[in-house]
């Protein structure tokens, strides 16, 4: 699937983000060089200090504080990594550093279908070397790692919680360092921010992570404009939303991270305020009859074949009989895809508040911010792979 994927050059945006890099990065730069000519001289320490990440470097090591709060000693000049547990190549591939992969988890070459960066980088990760089983509930296999002969195992903390990063450490005599990005399906940017500065800094893409966080930042200051003035916010529910596998048009999630970059609440937030994962009954949705209804299309058929027993239930909603009911491409699989959501809230945007959205066409918003994360475009392929995008759901669910 990969190897078909369209790329795209440098666009105005990126044009952009690179001039105003240029100063933010002068210092980083300076420090960088400084780095490099000490490379051919007697070991020096040099620090660097910014809010998130902690540097101090000599001509070899690299010394890195992870996610688990340990000193890592990671090579300065990293060439074969291995990324493990969920979430971990994904920001990988954000980071431009595919071409340092030696090896992948089973679990990423069952299907790419999904996951944004699998999908980006199908080809690539089809021809790798299995490292081990992978998937949410797995757990390391030293001895596939040790054959793979990486410099640099990057650990998801959803691994380092049942397997001490530190045992896998002693285990291949290797550095592992553990990176994290929030809870799975949620958009903590603060956290992505941090994981990303973290990666640059230890496989060299400093200027990478910066120009990813400031384009995500004008990302998000751009949807939040938007709507900064919205004079209705109209009530939402999500259904079928993933959670551990598949769900009824009945589960839903609370502070739906598209919703909460748009400043909208959806129907269920009232029920866990902190956010989370949420079963509602029907009759209440029929008490709420929430104004737009998105479905997860990972879910869709579910819905579909619910809706077909219980078609008077659906129909008693106002949303399906006004036509009011749209898909929404899901983001969460193996942790969440965080350009997914970031183009998902543009979609959701444009339906909730099109006059505020009125110049923005969310199938190539979507393909700008995948190109951008991961140098390939790949709306076409969620469609290729099963999901039939940012459309109405109305002539699927008919209610006439």
């Amino acid at each position: 699937m990969g190897a078909s994927l369209a790329h795209k050059g440098p666009s105005n945006t990126q044009a952009t983000i690179a001039t105003s890099l240029t100063g933010a990065l002068t210092s980083q730069t300076a420090s960088s060089s400084i780095a490099a000519e000490q490379s051919t001289q007697a070991p020096q320490s040099i620090s660097m200090n910014t809010s998130t990440t902690t540097v101090t470097q000599t001509s070899t090591v690299k010394q890195l504080v992870d996610f688990a709060g340990r000193t890592v000693l990671v090579p300065s000049n990293v060439t074969r990594i291995v990324a493990i547990g969920p979430g971990s190549l994904r920001l990988v591939a954000y980071i431009g550093a595919m071409d340092l992969v030696v090896g992948v988890e089973q679990f990423e070459k069952q299907s790419c279908a999904g996951r944004d960066y699998a999908m980006a980088y199908c080809d690539v990760i089809q021809n790798l070397p299995v490292i081990g089983q992978g998937g949410p509930r797995s757990t390391p296999d030293p001895e596939k790692l040790i054959i793979a002969k990486p410099q640099l195992v990057i650990m998801s903390r959803l691994y380092a919680d049942s397997y001490p990063p530190d045992r896998l450490e002693s285990e291949i005599g290797v550095p592992v360092l553990v990176i994290d990005y929030g809870a799975p399906g949620y958009l903590k940017l603060d956290d992505f921010k941090k994981a990303i500065r973290l990666l640059g800094s230890a496989l060299g893409r400093e200027r990478r992570a910066e120009e990813l966080i400031l384009y995500i930042d004008n990302l998000v200051a751009d949807i939040q404009g938007r709507v900064r003035n919205a004079e209705h916010r109209p009530s939402v529910y999500i259904g079928a939303v993933s959670y551990q596998g598949a769900q009824p048009f009945t589960a839903s999630q609370a502070r739906f991270a598209p919703l909460v970059l748009l400043n909208t609440s959806s129907i269920v937030d009232e029920l866990k305020p902190e956010g989370g994962y949420v079963k509602v009954d029907f009759e209440w949705l029929l008490l709420r009859q929430p104004e737009y209804i998105f479905i997860d299309e990972n879910n869709l058929n579910i819905a579909l074949d619910d809706f077909s027993r219980n078609k008077e239930q659906y129909c008693s909603l106002e949303a399906f009989r006004s036509g009011r009911v749209y898909g929404v491409i899901p983001f969460n699989y193996y942790h969440t895809n965080i350009a997914t959501a970031l183009a998902n809230a543009y979609y959701i945007g444009k339906v909730l508040y099109p006059e505020a959205f009125g110049d923005v066409d969310p199938v190539s918003k979507a393909d700008e911010i995948f190109s951008f994360f991961m140098g390939r475009q790949i709306y076409q392929a969620y469609i290729g792979s099963g999901y039939p995008g940012f459309v109405s759901l109305s002539d699927v669910f008919r209610c006439s």
